[in-house]
């Protein structure tokens, strides 16, 4: 009964309070306002904005509000409360509902329709916090002349010059997310701003931390990798580089042929070491000189940045002595791109990763210790690691064994598996199947797929496989016969391709002869 009363008192006083602010704002604009309360605003452009919005959704913010919007798009700032997250936070009461919505999106899904997502409308919205009533404001700037690049931005107030209560909660919703996120590696990409065309790191999506047991590699090489990368990550490595005032940075390269796993490993050791990935295509042609400094400038200190096949981009390749250096299309050049990396203002803590298909084709500029710390090859599939592949691909996994919330811990171990005699035989399949693979011919990527085929019968596999094995061969004989010919006809001189010159050359930065 007190506690009735108390909240009939609290909403009155508030009431009266809100209707004085009205007025006071009417009469004589923001600044009453804003000696009588506190508030913060986020913008629909900034990462805060994703926080505000789940921590909402985890207090079911939408369940007892009457003014939604329905959307199906997490894009341009329009979140969502309502997601499939969601379905892990009800409890045992609610399991039937859950069934029948987890069938029914099931079935929408396979009709190609998007789930549907709850967001707030435009206007206020009252919650409570910690005991508090606060104010949840969404506004739409309608400046802008499109849905896909209007911005939004969420205000929370409350009453009272102490924001504390404000900054308390932001700090929820920054934890809640960050425990969203564990076991899931998050995935950045330089991409041009819908909001002002600026390039910046915009977060392209999330994956399950992918368990390094499924990365098939010689264990000792893989070892090895794992302890360097980890040893340079490690706290007291930081004292040691600056005692020695030696720059914190730390770069691989991973080469081989198409298919090796080389991004495979690299996305495993970021989600086993916590690291979020971050992307850019040195071959776009929204990428500046300017535009790539700031991305590289911008980047957080510890952080794993990939950039996938570094001999695709036409400034990286190996240059005849005496040769100019060349600009790419979107102008930016080789010692651009070696100051971006390990240049004076270069970022440090981060780990670079360079994969590439031809690593004798590189600039040796690009490639000299100090820019590159750590080379790792990657060959072409062995009996042993088709074995491998085999045992790996027809394992049975319990749903706890992979849950993704677990891999990040249990990523350097290998998964168990049921026992039975199922395992034992899984051997001998095993056996059978990689003594039938020419050695060093296959990409373990044109394996995996040949497996995926028959991944409820390992017995079909192996019967299948010699007639597999001589029909990829003759594919590749012909692809490398049309390919050997493409190369004989004309096309542009290597002396012509030299001739772009780079007149920002710094001599510096030269390679040694």
């Amino acid at each position: 009964m007190n506690g009735t009363v108390e909240k009939v008192l609290y909403l009155s006083s508030l009431a009266v309070g809100s209707w004085v602010a009205k007025r006071l704002l009417d009469e004589y604009g923001e600044i009453p306002l804003q000696l009588l309360c506190s508030s913060i605003e986020v913008h629909s452009y900034d990462e805060a904005y994703n926080y505000l919005l789940y921590w909402l959704m985890k207090q079911k913010f939408d369940m007892d509000k009457n003014r939604l919007l329905a959307i199906t798009s997490l894009t341009s700032g329009q979140g969502g409360f309502f997601g499939e997250d969601n379905n892990k936070d009800n409890d045992a009461a609610e399991e039937d509902e859950v069934e029948v919505q987890a069938d029914a999106e099931y079935k929408a899904s396979l009709a190609n329709t998007r789930p549907l997502l709850w967001a707030p409308s435009a206007g206020t919205h009252w919650f409570r916090y910690r005991g508090r009533y606060l104010a949840l404001t969404r506004e739409v700037e309608e400046s802008r002349q499109t849905v896909y690049t209007r911005t939004e931005k969420l205000r929370v107030s409350c009453l009272g010059r102490d924001p504390a209560i404000l900054k308390e909660l932001m700090q929820d919703a920054r934890v809640a997310f960050s425990q969203k996120e564990k076991g899931r590696t998050v995935i950045y990409r330089g991409m041009k701003s819908i909001f002002d065309g600026e390039l910046a790191w915009k977060r392209s999506t999330s994956r399950p931390a992918r368990p390094l047991s499924t990365v098939i590699l010689d264990e000792a090489v893989k070892k090895a990798f794992l302890e360097d990368i980890q040893h340079y990550l490690h706290p007291s490595t930081i004292r040691w580089y600056s005692d020695r005032g030696i720059p914190y940075r730390r770069g691989y390269l991973f080469y081989g042929p198409p298919g090796t796993g080389k991004s495979s490993l690299a996305f495993a050791a970021a989600g086993f070491l916590g690291l979020n990935v971050y992307m850019v295509n040195l071959n776009s042609q929204q990428l500046t000189e300017d535009a790539l400094t700031q991305l590289f400038l911008t980047l957080p200190r510890r952080c794993l940045v990939l950039l996938e096949d570094i001999d695709a981009n036409e400034v990286t390749g190996r240059r005849k002595p005496g040769a100019r250096r060349r600009k790419g299309k979107n102008g930016i050049s080789l010692s651009s791109l070696l100051n971006i990396i390990d240049g004076v203002a270069a970022q440090e803590g981060r780990v670079l990763i360079m994969t590439t298909n031809h690593h004798e084709h590189l600039d040796p500029a690009l490639i000299r210790p100090g820019r590159v710390d750590y080379k790792l090859e990657f060959q072409l599939a062995s009996r042993e690691l088709c074995s491998a592949m085999f045992r790996n691909i027809f394992q049975v996994y319990t749903s706890a064994e992979v849950d993704s919330a677990q891999v990040a811990s249990h990523a350097q171990g290998d998964l168990s598996t049921k026992e039975g005699p199922a395992v034992v035989d899984l051997q001998g399949l095993a056996k059978a199947f990689a003594e039938k693979i020419p050695p060093c011919t296959l990409s373990p990527a044109e394996v995996q797929g040949y497996l995926l085929r028959y991944r409820d019968s390992p017995q079909d596999a192996v019967a299948g496989v010699e007639t597999w094995i001589e029909t990829s061969l003759a594919e590749k004989a012909a692809n490398d016969h049309v390919h050997d010919d493409k190369e004989g006809e004309g096309g542009k001189s290597e002396s012509e391709d030299e001739s772009e010159e780079d007149d920002n050359v710094d001599p510096d930065k030269q390679p040694s002869p």
